[in-house]
């Protein structure tokens, strides 16, 4: 059974995608965090593709949580 707000139902597709990309960007986070710590050597590019990669994937996971919840349109 879905939920239901008072206007519309939840789309499942954007539920699953918005808990893809919370989990992929979670990851990436932890992934930059052991390489912070551990990493011998200091890669700039490594380090702005990870960073690129966390904050697109939290931005759509919150947008498409956002959207679910009908706060924003």
């Amino acid at each position: 059974m879905l939920l239901q707000t008072e206007f519309e139902v939840i789309s499942v597709p954007l539920w699953v995608f918005a808990w893809i990309f919370l989990v992929i960007g979670i990851i990436a986070l932890i992934i930059l965090m052991v390489y912070a710590k551990y990493g011998r050597e200091f890669s700039m590019k490594f380090t702005i593709i990870i960073i690129a990669i966390i904050s697109i994937s939290l931005a759509f996971s919150v947008h498409f949580f956002l959207l679910n919840s009908g706060l924003i349109f």
